[in-house]
């Protein structure tokens, strides 16, 4: 009988403890995740996207361009009539940031007309560092 529950003991202690690692685990996973994410960061560009307030138009805030030989951006949506889009490339001056911003419509002579009734939009950021390696960031944005 003593030796049934010196075992029972054991078994327990031992699930116990496996349960404890287990639970230890994924964060431990979780730390390594944002580490490599931090690497990533440093060496590549920063694309911060942002509805502006009035939610008429997209705001790209550009960081460490410096790292960059190219960029270039595409924004795509549809509305209740037809597909609509906007794209372009900055142009690199040796700045380190920049901001792009990305009308929901057109503009002309002064007079903008602004797409209602938005849906599926999404931005597209592809990039060229000057070690030549090629990246593309995807975005969803909710209008």
């Amino acid at each position: 009988m003593g030796k049934k529950i010196l075992l029972l003991l054991f078994l327990a202690s031992f699930l116990f403890v496996h349960q404890a690692e287990a639970k230890l685990l994924p964060q431990a996973k979780k730390t390594t995740i944002k580490s490599a994410a931090k690497n990533t960061k440093t060496s590549g560009i920063g694309a911060f996207p942002r509805l502006r307030p009035d939610r008429r138009a997209l705001t790209i805030n550009f960081s460490n361009l410096q790292n960059a030989s190219s960029i270039s951006y595409m924004l795509t949506y549809k509305t209740n009539i037809q597909d609509e889009g906007a794209l372009g490339a900055l142009n690199l001056t040796g700045s380190s940031n920049a901001t792009q911003e990305l009308l929901f419509g057109t503009c002309s002579k002064n007079v903008c007309r602004y797409h209602t009734n938005i849906k599926n939009a999404k931005l597209e950021v592809s990039y060229t560092l000057k070690s030549g390696k090629k990246y593309l960031k995807k975005y969803k944005i909710k209008v």
